[in-house]
């Protein structure tokens, strides 16, 4: 699922090729893509309207198109938002295709189909479950040691569990869950409220940097990811541990081993991380 250095790379290759342009037509392909309103509605209230500026909470991605509304989406798991030429073929898993006034259009795909649209007004996200009770976002500056703190000393979830619930921290997933982790050598199962001060600063710094990495790497490409440009992401080369079960450590030469952790896999080296 693309988390939020794949979504702030999605958005910065989007806007050059999007934002400025008129919506002349809207298709939609499959209707379940379409979550509020009908999809007729969402047609009308989408054709003619200006893509104004391309915004991101999280991992949600905002097209604002001025007078309050504006277009929210999810890319799920394997969705992806993606700018072509006029003259190019439909691309493969195609959902949704916005026909722009100038020389590309902007099509939804997704393989797995899970990916979610929906056309709101201001003071109206409410309609989003989640959306409105996201937390802050790693180098946001609500995003501090002083934040996590009370939290984490009232929660008896492992870790991992804690850290990816989006109402505490937004937009981090299973990918930089693992790596925050590793980064800063804390077990992944360890019970949120055991950790420290000290350890809990060492995690909120880790977390700033895996984020801050998977953005200035263009995000992590395993299978389906691709940006706006339908580029892939190059920050797969640079993990510690995701998808590394059965190798080598990076820090002690130690064979990394996976277990699940609140259902989700989890790679971790069982002698960095205590």
């Amino acid at each position: 699922m693309p988390e939020l250095p794949e979504v702030e790379q999605v958005r910065k290759t989007l806007i050059p090729h999007v934002v400025g342009h008129k919506i002349i037509r809207t298709e939609v392909f499959l209707d379940r893509l379409v979550q509020y309103p009908a999809v007729p509605d969402f047609i009308q209230g989408t054709v003619g309207k200006t893509i104004r500026a391309i915004n991101r909470r999280g991992k949600y991605l905002r097209l604002e198109l001025g007078d309050g509304f504006y277009i929210l989406g999810h890319l799920r798991m394997t969705g992806a938002l993606i700018a072509l030429p006029a003259s190019a073929p439909q691309p493969p898993y195609a959902k949704l295709k916005f026909t722009l006034d100038g020389d590309e259009n902007l099509w939804f795909t997704d393989i797995r189909t899970f990916g979610t649209l929906y056309l709101l007004q201001d003071g109206g996200s409410y309609k989003v479950n989640g959306y409105e009770t996201l937390g802050p976002e790693p180098l946001s500056k609500e995003f501090t040691v002083a934040y996590l703190e009370p939290l984490a000393h009232k929660s008896r979830k492992p870790i991992k569990t804690f850290i990816l619930d989006q109402t505490v921290i937004a937009g981090l997933g299973n990918i930089y869950a693992d790596e925050s982790l590793a980064l800063s050598r804390i077990m992944p199962t360890r019970v949120a409220n055991t950790l420290s001060r000290e350890e809990l600063k060492v995690l909120h710094e880790a977390i700033n940097k895996v984020i801050a990495q998977g953005i200035a790497n263009h995000g992590t490409t395993f299978r389906n990811y691709q940006d706006g440009d339908g580029k892939k992401g190059d920050n797969q080369n640079h993990l510690l541990v995701y998808s590394r079960k059965g190798q080598p450590c990076r820090f002690c030469g130690t064979t990394l081993v996976q277990i699940k952790v609140g259902g989700r896999g989890t790679v971790y080296c069982p002698k960095c991380q205590k």
